[in-house]
């Protein structure tokens, strides 16, 4: 008897965790609320929790990499914008942050390099932001 509840037991436990794509989602949305609302190492907690329970999921990549780069971590948003963009190549808005961390630091030449990637995969409104690419 003490072996079922054993095994019972970890098999709750089990599945509690793992992939979860609903409860992903959940936490994604409770961190972008957090995000907005400027409480960014909050964000970041429920961007870690939607990480666990979908290590695929590009979203919260994304917007963890904005709440370490609005906590001023450059390098830790770097590396959650490359693992969005790992996941989904094709997600524009990683790139266009990309590219302005890049001119934040004054490098116009990777940020036009960005910037026309995010253009490409088809973020909005990005004339204001390539009219001098042409001269990098």
């Amino acid at each position: 008897m003490k072996r079922l509840l054993l095994f019972a037991v970890l098999a709750l436990i089990m599945a509690s965790c793992g992939h979860d794509p609903e409860r992903s989602r959940k936490y994604l949305d409770n961190g972008i609320d957090y995000l907005y609302a400027s409480q960014f190492d909050e964000a970041i907690g429920f961007f870690d929790k939607a990480i666990k329970y979908d290590e695929n999921n590009y979203e919260a990549y994304y917007y963890r990499g904005c709440a370490y780069s609005n906590n001023f971590n450059s390098e830790l948003a770097l590396r959650d914008w490359n693992k969005a963009i790992e996941i989904k190549e094709d997600y524009a808005d990683p790139y266009f942050n990309i590219g302005l961390l890049y001119r934040r630091n004054n490098d116009y030449s990777m940020a036009c390099y960005f910037f026309k990637l995010a253009e490409k995969y088809g973020r909005q409104n990005m004339e204001d932001y390539t009219k001098f690419c042409d001269y990098y």
